[in-house]
């Protein structure tokens, strides 16, 4: 670690200018210091703010420019506005409506626990250790499924000691004791996995057609069903099979496993803070589209998205925000950085055009 703030400032800057150095198992360690990742985020954010105000100054200079060319055809544009609805078709007069992409619902507010053949109990803690729950019987056979809500986080500790860090909308179903020749975990949604190295008993995470098998490795999983399922490798080493084709693919740190809707497999080295930020508590996004962007706060803040029209969906920026702050906060942020224009009103947002 840094010995003094000289050298945390300097290494924060390196790493926002090296992307590479933001994958090394170092700098997760720095940025998992408080005050290193207040420093780091910070600094994001300023080197933002730079780029936006020279893109303000080259923005002015080209509108100089074509003051001229606009004014001279100003009175042509007029004319045309006047005769061109008299000359469409009805149909074409009438502005397109906003597509909806992601729907609000009628939100629970609690994480929910069930045991096999019992009711849904209510958790009002954020943290769950297993080998201390009360309602633990004798019988280590019988499974539980935990469940969190839009708006809701769950850390979750497995009776082997493995962290599992839930996702908003998201479901775990798991042994209360892992007493076979392998830990097997069922996932609808997202996780993050710190799993406990046994190397006798593999950890087994299924999740909508793919087994990931581990021995001892952090790894993200996403596979929500309106979008393309994720393996994300923090450290160690997985082996992700497809369960329709039987193919297997090994994944080494900082490799990013992503099944397509259309089936299509693909891997890429990637900044794996992008995949798992959202497990200390911040939205992390790095040349990300609108509709990855979007999907996560819809999911996160339980409201409407609409795009004006859907080519919107694949523009690309960067943005990063506490996850605890309020929607306010990030549709202000989004308008920031002058790409798209984001409104929010009576639980939707509606992003359209500049």
């Amino acid at each position: 670690m840094m010995e003094n703030s000289d050298q945390n400032l300097d290494y924060a800057l390196r790493a926002i200018q090296e992307p590479q150095i933001r994958e090394t198992e170092e700098f997760h360690q720095w940025i998992g210091v408080p005050e290193n990742k207040e420093l780091f985020l910070d600094l994001m954010a300023c080197k933002e703010a730079v780029m936006r105000e020279s893109l303000d100054k080259k923005r002015k200079a080209k509108s100089r420019r074509l003051i001229w060319a606009a004014t001279s055809a100003a009175a042509a544009i007029l004319v045309l506005a006047f005769l061109i609805p008299s000359l469409l078709p009805s149909d074409y007069v009438r502005k397109a409506q906003p597509v909806r992409f992601f729907e609000a619902t009628a939100n629970v507010e609690h994480v929910m626990l069930q045991m096999d053949g019992q009711d849904e109990q209510l958790l009002e803690d954020s943290v769950m250790d297993i080998k201390e729950w009360k309602t633990l019987t004798p019988d280590t056979t019988c499974c539980q499924t935990l469940t969190t809500p839009r708006g809701k986080s769950f850390l979750l500790v497995l009776s082997d000691g493995t962290k599992v860090w839930i996702n908003a909308e998201s479901s775990l179903r798991y042994p209360v004791a892992f007493n076979g020749k392998e830990r097997r975990v069922e996932l609808k949604g997202e996780a993050c996995f710190e799993v406990a190295k046994d190397e006798n008993c593999p950890f087994i995470v299924s999740a909508d057609g793919m087994d990931t098998h581990v021995l001892g490795t952090k790894f993200n999983v996403r596979s929500y069903t309106t979008e393309d399922r994720h393996v994300t490798l923090v450290h160690g080493k997985v082996q992700v099979t497809n369960k329709n084709s039987l193919k297997s693919i090994i994944l080494q740190p900082g490799q990013d496993l992503t099944y397509t809707e259309t089936g299509e497999e693909k891997i890429s080295n990637v900044n794996i803070a992008t995949y798992t930020a959202w497990t200390e508590g911040m939205f992390y996004f790095e040349d990300a589209s609108l509709e990855e962007i979007m999907g996560s706060l819809g999911r996160w803040y339980n409201v409407n998205i609409d795009f004006e029209q859907t080519e919107l969906y694949n523009i690309r920026l960067n943005f990063w925000t506490k996850r605890n702050a309020h929607l306010d906060e990030a549709v202000e942020l989004l308008n920031k950085l002058e790409k798209v224009r984001v409104d929010y009103q009576e639980g939707t947002i509606t992003i359209r055009h500049i």
